[in-house]
C-alpha cells in the first residue's frame, strides 16, 4: 500500500538524517537562516530556470489488422495514425514552484496526460487522464445478437435442436463480434506540506480517482448438458479515494491514512434465449454479472529511530468489503414453479485485519539484524443461510445448500541478519515462519517453516559471483473433504496450495568483465516442489530457468548486447475418475526460449544515430494423459526493431522507427473448433492469433 511505500522512504530518510544532524546540530534547530549555505554549491548539477521541455509530433503506419499486435499498445488497427508527445517543464529558483506537463500516445487508444504543480516544499496538484484498451479477440462469431449488452437473442427463423448438427440456421446466423474493454482514468490530488523545512513537519494528502470499463467479454451458460458459449457486456465505474496525514520528525513519524473504492455495474445480469430444444419452459437462461460493492480501510503507520543504528516502524491497517445487491429470481424457469428465498440480499461483510511490525539493527558496521512480525485476518461475517438451487434452469433441487463465508488468519515471522565482508563481499540469511488458519475449508491449520541464504562474493573488481538456497517444508495438520460441499469430495485429493510440500531452490549468477569493453553474465535456478504425500492431485513441480547475457563496446561508435534465457516447468499429477485411489496420471511440460541481439552505431559523430533490435520467443507445452499425448501448444515470435535519429540542429532531430512483428500460435482448444463442431456446446469458434505486421513512424522532436 501506499502507506508503506511512505514509510520505506522515510526509513532511508531516518537512516540519514542523524548524520546531518551530529555536524550541523539539526541545522541548529531547525532554523535553517542559523547555517552559512553561501559556499554549498554542487559543480555537476544542472539546475534548470524557466521553461524546458520537448515536443514529439509525426505520422505513422500499420499495415495489418490485429487484435493481439495490439493487445495493449493500441495499435491494432491497419492505417495510419498520429505521433504525438510533449514534456514541459518550468522552474523557478527564485520562488520554488513549479510545473509539469507530460502527455503521451495522443494519436492512440494508449494516451496520457499529466498536469501538476506547486512550490516545492510546501505543497503540488496534480490532474492526470489516461487510456488502457485490451484487444482480447477478434476472430469470435456468435448466432446471438445483442453481443455486448445484457440480453442475447437469437434470430429469426432459429431452428432449435438437441445438439448442434441440427440448427441448420447456426451457420447463416452466425456474426463475427469483438472482444475488447477500454479503461478511462481520471484522477485529481494535492499534497500540503507545513512545518520548517529542517524540523518537524506536517503533510496532507488527497486523491481521487474515477475509472470507467466498458466494452465486452467471454461468458458461458448452460441448460443441464448443453451450454453456449456468450459475450458479456462489460460496464463498470470505479471511484478509489486516497487521504493521508503524515507528521515526521528527526526520530518519530506518523501516518495516518485512509482508501475507499465503490465498484459499480451497470448491468446486473445476462440473459439469452436457449438455442436447443429444451423441456417446457426452459427457452432463457439468466446470469449474474459482478455485483456493486465497496471497501473502506484505514491504516495508522508509525517510526520511531532509537539511535543511529536502530529502527522500528509498523502499522496498523482495519478494512470492511460490504455487497448487499439484491438477490436475483433462482430460475426463469416458469415450469418450475416459485423458488421462494431465505433472504432478499447476500448482505455480504467481510472485516480485515492487518498488522506489521519491523525492527531493523546495524550492531556493527559490517552486520545488521532485522525481524518482522505480520498479521492478517479475514473475517467473513456474512450471515450463512439454507438455498433452494436450480441446476442450469432445468432441474429444481429437493435439498438446500448453505453459504460458506470464508474465513482466515495468517501470520507471519520473519529474522534475518546481513554481513559485509572485506573486499565488497556480502551473505545474507534468514528464517521465515508462515502459519495459516482457515474456516470451512479442507485444511484448518498449516505452518511452514523456510531456511534461506544468499552469499554475493567479489573476487576482484572484474568478476561477482551469487549464490542462492532456499528449504522450505509446509506440514498441513490433517486434510479432510469439507462436509458441506456437494457433490462430496475425493477424501484422497490434496489442493497444492493446502497440501505438504517441501520446496527446494538453488541458483547461481556470475558476472564478468574481462576486459573495459566486454561484460558478461550467467545464471542458472532450480526449483522443486514434492507433494509427497498427495495420492490425488499434484505430486511434484520442477522448474529450470537458464539465461546468459553480454554487453559489447566494439569501438567508440558501436556497441553490442545479446542475451538468451530458457525456461522449463515440469509437473506431474495424479487423478481419479471414481472419486477413489487414482487411476489416471498427466504430465505437464512447457519450455519458453527466448534470444535477442541490439546494435547501437554512431554513423555520424553528433549528427546521425542508428541502432536495430532482433527478438525470438518460442514456447511449447506438452501434455500427456495415460501415455497418450494431446497436441502441443505452440507460440513463435519474432521482433525486428530498427530506428534512426539525425540532428538537424541542437534543439531539431528527426526520428524513425521500422517495428516487424511474426507471431504464430497453435492451441487444439481452439483451432479446426467452429461454432457447431461439438454437439452440445456452440462455441465462439474461435482460432489461434498468428499475425506479421510492419509498423512505421516518423516524427520531428523539438527541445527547449
Amino acid at each position: 500500500m501506499k502507506a508503506s511505500t511512505g514509510l520505506l522512504l522515510l526509513t532511508a530518510l531516518s537512516i540519514s538524517l542523524p548524520a546531518f544532524a551530529t555536524e550541523y546540530e539539526f541545522a541548529i534547530k531547525y532554523d535553517p537562516d542559523a547555517v552559512d549555505t553561501s559556499r554549498w554549491e554542487c559543480e555537476y548539477c544542472e539546475y534548470p530556470e524557466g521553461y524546458t521541455g520537448e515536443l514529439d509530433i509525426g505520422v505513422g503506419a500499420v499495415s495489418d489488422e490485429s487484435f493481439k499486435f495490439g493487445e495493449y499498445s493500441g495499435l491494432n488497427e491497419e492505417g495510419g495514425y498520429l505521433i504525438g508527445n510533449a514534456r514541459v517543464i518550468y522552474r523557478s529558483q527564485e520562488d520554488a514552484r513549479y510545473y509539469d506537463l507530460h502527455a503521451n500516445n495522443l494519436g492512440l487508444d494508449t494516451r496520457s496526460l499529466f498536469l501538476g504543480g506547486g512550490k516545492q516544499g510546501h505543497y503540488d496538484v496534480f490532474l492526470n487522464y489516461d487510456e488502457l484498451p485490451h484487444f482480447i479477440s477478434d476472430s469470435a462469431l456468435t448466432p446471438f445478437s445483442g453481443a455486448g449488452s445484457d440480453s442475447l437473442s437469437l434470430p429469426a427463423g432459429w431452428v432449435a435442436s438437441g445438439t448442434t448438427a441440427g440448427m441448420s440456421a447456426l451457420a447463416a446466423g452466425l456474426r463475427g463480434v469483438k472482444l475488447e474493454t477500454q479503461r478511462k482514468r481520471l484522477g485529481i490530488g494535492a499534497r500540503l506540506l507545513q512545518g520548517p523545512r529542517w524540523g518537524p513537519r506536517w503533510e496532507y494528502n488527497v486523491s481521487f480517482r474515477r475509472e470507467d470499463r466498458d466494452g465486452a467479454r467471454r461468458a458461458g451458460g448452460a441448460f443441464f448438458l448443453r451450454s453456449a458459449q456468450l459475450v458479456r457486456p462489460v460496464d463498470y465505474e470505479t471511484d478509489e479515494v486516497d487521504a493521508t496525514v503524515a507528521y515526521n520528525s528527526r526520530k518519530l513519524q506518523v501516518q495516518l491514512a485512509y482508501y475507499g473504492s465503490t465498484f459499480r455495474n451497470a448491468d446486473e445480469s445476462l440473459t439469452w434465449e436457449n438455442p436447443f430444444t429444451a423441456p417446457v419452459g426452459d427457452d432463457r437462461g439468466q446470469l449474474a454479472l459482478p455485483p456493486d460493492n465497496q471497501f473502506h480501510q484505514g491504516t495508522v503507520s508509525i517510526g520511531y529511530q532509537f539511535s543511529e543504528r536502530t529502527r522500528a516502524t509498523g502499522d496498523v491497517a482495519i478494512g470492511r468489503m460490504e455487497q448487499d445487491e439484491r438477490f436475483l429470481p433462482v430460475t426463469l424457469n416458469a415450469s418450475l414453479g416459485p423458488v421462494s428465498l431465505p433472504r432478499s440480499s447476500l448482505d455480504g461483510e467481510v472485516d480485515t485485519l492487518t498488522a506489521n511490525l519491523r525492527l531493523t539493527s546495524a550492531l556493527t558496521d559490517k552486520l545488521r539484524l532485522n525481524a518482522s512480525y505480520s498479521y492478517n485476518e479475514r473475517d467473513n461475517d456474512t450471515p450463512q443461510a439454507d438455498y433452494t438451487w436450480v441446476t442450469t434452469d432445468a432441474f429444481l433441487n429437493t435439498a438446500t445448500r448453505t453459504n460458506l463465508p470464508y474465513s482466515y488468519i495468517r501470520d507471519t515471522f520473519k529474522l534475518g541478519a546481513d554481513y559485509r565482508f572485506p573486499k565488497g563481499s556480502r551473505l545474507r540469511a534468514g528464517y521465515e515462519y508462515d502459519a495459516y488458519k482457515r474456516d470451512f475449508q479442507e485444511v484448518e491449520k498449516a505452518e511452514e517453516d523456510s531456511l534461506w541464504a544468499k552469499l554475493k562474493v567479489r573476487i576482484d573488481y572484474k568478476t561477482h559471483l551469487t549464490f542462492k538456497a532456499t528449504h522450505a517444508e509446509r506440514d498441513a495438520s490433517g486434510y479432510s473433504a469439507v462436509p458441506e460441499i456437494g457433490p462430496p469430495e475425493n477424501p484422497l485429493l490434496r489442493k497444492y496450495n493446502m497440501a505438504d510440500r517441501d520446496r527446494d531452490l538453488v541458483g547461481v549468477n556470475a558476472s564478468l568483465s574481462p576486459t573495459e569493453r566486454l561484460t558478461l553474465g550467467a545464471g542458472l535456478d532450480y526449483i522443486n516442489d514434492d507433494y509427497d504425500k498427495s495420492e490425488v492431485g499434484l505430486t511434484e513441480s520442477r522448474e529450470f530457468n537458464l539465461s546468459a547475457d553480454a554487453s559489447l563496446a566494439l569501438n567508440e561508435k558501436t556497441s553490442m548486447s545479446l542475451y538468451l534465457n530458457r525456461e522449463k516447468i515440469e509437473s506431474r499429477q495424479q487423478g481419479s475418475q471414481t472419486y477413489a485411489t487414482a487411476d489416471w496420471s498427466a504430465q505437464n511440460d512447457d519450455t519458453v526460449t527466448t534470444v535477442g541481439i541490439g546494435v547501437k552505431y554512431q554513423a555520424i559523430e553528433d549528427k546521425l544515430d542508428i541502432g536495430a533490435d532482433y527478438a525470438r520467443s518460442h514456447s511449447r507445452g506438452e501434455i500427456n494423459v495415460n501415455g497418450s499425448g494431446f497436441p502441443d501448444l505452440e507460440t513463435e515470435l519474432d521482433t525486428v526493431k530498427l530506428y534512426a535519429t539525425y540532428r538537424l540542429k541542437d534543439d531539431v532531430s528527426l526520428h524513425a522507427a521500422y517495428w516487424y512483428e511474426h507471431y504464430d500460435s497453435e492451441d487444439w482448444a481452439l483451432d479446426g473448433v467452429a461454432p457447431g463442431t461439438i454437439g452440445n456446446v456452440i462455441s465462439l469458434g474461435e482460432t489461434s492469433p498468428s499475425y506479421s505486421v510492419n509498423a512505421l513512424g516518423l516524427s520531428m522532436r523539438y527541445n527547449f
